[in-house]
């Protein structure tokens, strides 16, 4: 079978395409738009009203300080909070930390270095002492070793321990005795001076640190200090079996060797004190709101004053309603500015904004429900006696974070659902109080929601149901159990539990509520849906029975032409649903006049042979017009509307035209084809475009008297050259191969309906006339004037 050509396209549509264009004159289906319309199309509108009202809902009402009064002074009224309110008690954490700072010991360093310096030192003192009685001491004096051992050893020993010592000639014995009675005394632990204790240690203690040791805790006369290490060593001494000149001696040269081996250590006590501060959490005041801090009548109380003092402390500490008002404002500005910018470079102006218009009222709206479920949260926590109840937080799972994921999933396209699903997780996060987690919540149950939609289509309103209760929900419970494992937070399996389920109800309220909103989302916005369409196209409405029984050629044509639409928009991948929608209402103002159009006449009798070409141009042309307005009371969307309006373009009537050409004498009376013409616009969708393109094609077809495989492609091919050189699809953005396409489809389906039948034996339905004369004109199977009316009429 041949398929459909347009080798003779003419691109140009006048004889010189050079010829000057007078810009005032505009397009004929360009209509001015007035100042409210302009006022209305203009996105910056929007875009500050949606940042006012986002600004106004989240910005917190400043609230009056509450009166001061006096301690002892009789309150003239009751005092009351005003909102809840947690403070920290700077006061009792201040004495908290003091404390907790004071309860730490003080810390000391036992040195055991000291005593292994202390013998090195006594060794060296006897070595020294036998080293100079080896010299021959006759020729020296006492009075050299004693300055020899007190600049050798920095050791001070009095000149009469030096001549005893000389005497014995520094015996062994002595040294090991001094040695090991010293280490008991160092064991023990030596402090310079107990007098000089004066961070507690007397009543407390200390830690005591070892190099290399564990720490413990010692009391004060667990330890010596010099003057006590002296007595007790004197009192060792005494008790030794040896003569008495052997512990006199004993006993200086201990006095001597004598060292502190426990020193304070402050850089470690002050660490240790500054830890202990930061250990101590702050302590927090907590007043509800309602409470009542003084009663009328009533003496006030330090503690009632304390609460009212804090109250208005923290009204002050708060920032103006102003400033918070104008950030709020700027921060929603920017992310307007950039979403608008966003949805202007990927979509048309039109839809762009439609989808501006509808995304800040969503957030708006989202918000107040937002705001009614906190304040609602917030009474049910403070009521409930369940433990796992009163936390208001809790509650936070149960809002409707998804219902617009699931309305934009559905009325729109995916990138654009998830556009909104992250500004609202934002607005979510900005609302709780900076709530990170509830973010991740909001984001992830909206990713679910966008999912859930396009897994169960979009055939039904019923699918935001399907999707919020069987993939929502769900996934709430599973990100609740996440975000639980991530905060290592698992209380207990009551609260675990209790989010769970607040959580799959969030995701049922979230369907229930896009479920409800949805049809009005539709019709504000003018968003036709799958099920939308059905419910208009459905064959027992009362326009199209009305329509069936007043007009009933135009309703058969249109059922035809709905056919052909629908067909060739599924070849070209563009709404079939919606072609075929507008298809069946295109020709509903002709239910007014439904006699003045060829398809609906019952008698041979023309109404249109008593009216001038002008008038029946007038006629024919206002059923788009009437069909419009009627459109309007059925309350159709505007896509069909538009349709509607836009079926025929600016096309010419062309019978008629030439119908005035031919009465008319063109010296006497200009005949302009601006006066016999639609008034448009053209077709702005490749929908509208397929429907002007069907309805001509069916109305012409129905002039041939032989529909033949030639005649078909013929008439299609001429109908679409005509539109075409026309400039009808000028605004359509139809690409040649969709043309094509559309014209294979439509001689498909129009070859269908006119296919020839087996003859009936035995009937002569037909009369057969006489043939033609050689000379007569052929027709090509076409009736060329009835052609011309039957599709200016269509």
């Amino acid at each position: 079978m041949k398929t459909i050509s347009f080798n003779k396209i003419r691109i140009f549509k006048g004889p010189d395409p050079f010829a000057r264009q007078t810009p005032s004159t505009p397009p004929a289906d360009e209509k001015p738009k007035s100042p409210g319309r302009k006022f209305l199309k203009n996105p910056t509108v929007y875009l500050l009203l949606f940042v006012v009202l986002i600004g106004l809902l989240t910005s917190y009402i400043p609230l009056r300080s509450l009166s001061t009064i006096e301690e002892g002074e009789i309150a003239t009224a009751d005092i009351i909070a005003p909102v809840d309110m947690n403070f920290e008690d700077v006061e009792t954490t201040e004495n908290r930390k003091k404390e907790a700072e004071e309860a730490v010991l003080p810390v000391y360093v036992f040195d055991p270095n000291v005593f292994l310096n202390t013998e090195d030192k006594i060794r060296q003192l006897f070595t020294l002492g036998r080293g100079w009685l080896a010299a021959d001491p006759r020729a020296r004096r006492v009075e050299e070793l004693e300055s020899a051992a007190y600049e050798n050893l920095a050791v001070e020993i009095s000149r009469s321990d030096i001549q005893v010592l000389v005497k014995t000639k520094f015996p062994a014995d002595l040294e090991e005795t001094l040695v090991n009675i010293l280490g008991k005394a160092f064991q023990q632990g030596i402090i310079r001076s107990k007098n000089l204790f004066i961070l507690g240690e007397q009543e407390r203690g200390f830690t005591l640190m070892s190099l290399g040791e564990s720490e413990k805790t010692v009391r004060v006369s667990d330890v010596f200090d010099v003057k006590e290490s002296k007595e007790w060593l004197a009192a060792e001494i005494a008790r030794l079996s040896t003569s008495s000149r052997s512990r006199s001696l004993l006993t200086g040269l201990a006095d001597a060797f004598v060292a502190p081996n426990i020193t304070f250590n402050k850089i470690e006590t002050e660490a240790r004190r500054s830890r202990a501060r930061i250990r101590i959490e702050p302590v927090y005041y907590t007043i509800k709101k309602g409470k009542v801090l003084l009663r009328k009548g009533d003496e006030a109380t330090a503690e009632a004053i304390k609460q009212i003092r804090l109250i208005n402390r923290h009204l002050h500490a708060k920032p103006t309603w102003l400033y918070n008002f104008l950030g709020t404002v700027m921060l929603f500005g920017l992310i307007f500015i950039t979403l608008w910018f966003y949805l202007k470079s990927n979509l048309k102006a039109e839809e762009g904004l439609r989808n501006f218009q509808m995304m800040g009222t969503s957030l708006i709206l989202s918000l107040i429900t937002y705001k009614l479920a906190e304040f609602l949260a917030n009474n049910f926590s403070g009521y409930t006696s369940l433990s796992f109840l009163s936390n208001s937080e809790t509650y936070y799972y149960s809002f409707p974070f998804q219902m617009g994921a699931l309305i934009f999933a559905f009325l729109t396209s995916d990138h654009i659902a998830l556009v909104y699903t992250v500004l609202n997780s934002f607005l979510v996060g900005y609302v709780l109080n900076a709530n990170f987690y509830m973010m991740i919540f909001s984001l992830v149950g909206g990713l679910a929601a966008i999912y859930g939609v396009k897994y169960y289509q979009r055939q039904r309103r019923t699918t935001t149901l399907r999707a919020g209760f069987f993939l929502v929900s769900p996934a709430n419970a599973v990100i609740i159990i996440t975000l639980h494992l991530l905060r290592e937070k698992l209380e207990g399996l009551d609260v675990l539990g209790a989010e769970v389920f607040m959580g799959l109800l969030g995701g049922g309220l979230s369907a229930a509520i896009a479920f409800i909103l949805l049809p009005i989302f539709e019709n504000v916005f003018g968003f036709i849906t799958a099920t939308k369409l059905l419910e208009l196209t459905n064959s027992d409405l009362p326009i199209f029975r009305q329509m069936a029984m007043e007009a009933p050629g135009s309703y058969h044509h249109s059922l035809i032409t709905a056919t052909l639409a629908e067909k060739a928009a599924e070849e070209i991948k563009v709404d079939p649903m919606l072609a075929k929608a507008g298809a069946l209402y295109h020709d509903i103002g002709k239910i007014k006049r439904p006699e003045y159009f060829i398809e609906n006449r019952t008698r041979e009798s023309d109404v249109h042979k008593d009216l001038t070409p002008s008038m029946s141009t007038l006629v024919i042309v206002n059923h788009v017009k009437e069909g419009v307005e009627l459109a309007r009371k059925l309350k159709l969307p505007r896509k069909l509307r538009d349709i509607i309006e836009q079926h025929h373009g600016n096309s010419l009537v062309r019978y008629f035209y030439q119908k005035a050409i031919e009465k008319y004498d063109p010296e006497l009376q200009k005949i302009g084809e601006e006066d016999y013409r639609y008034p448009g616009p053209r077709p702005k969708t490749k929908e509208a475009a397929l429907v002007l393109l069907a309805d001509s094609v069916e109305a012409a077809s129905r002039s041939l008297m032989s529909p033949s495989l030639d005649s078909l492609r013929r008439l299609i091919t001429d109908i679409f050259n005509s539109y075409l050189q026309d400039g009808q699809l000028d605004d359509c953005d139809f690409s040649l191969r969709e043309l094509r396409t559309v014209a294979s489809s439509f001689f498909t389906i129009l070859y269908a309906v006119y296919h020839p039948r087996v003859e009936y034996p035995g009937f002569e339905f037909e009369i057969k006339k006489d043939k033609k004369p050689n000379g007569a004109k052929k027709t090509n199977g076409r009736n060329h004037q009835q052609a011309a009316k039957t599709a200016d009429q269509s």
